[in-house]
C-alpha cells in the first residue's frame, strides 16, 4: 500500500499522481502528494534573495 510520495514541485508529478490513481484503485491520488519541504524552502530563499543579485 502506498501512503504518500514525497517529491519536488514539478508539474509532471501532478500528472504522475493522476495516472497512479487510475492504475491503483486504493491510491489516494493528489491527496497522497507530499511536497518536499526542503525544495519549498529552497524556492522561497531563492525568491527572497533574487533582488540582491
Amino acid at each position: 500500500q502506498i501512503i504518500s510520495i514525497t517529491c519536488d514541485n514539478a508539474s509532471a508529478n501532478t500528472a504522475m499522481f493522476e495516472e497512479l490513481a487510475k492504475i491503483l484503485p486504493t491510491f489516494a491520488g493528489l491527496n497522497a502528494h507530499v511536497r518536499c519541504f526542503a525544495h519549498t524552502v529552497n524556492l522561497t530563499a531563492k525568491g527572497v534573495l533574487r533582488p540582491f543579485e
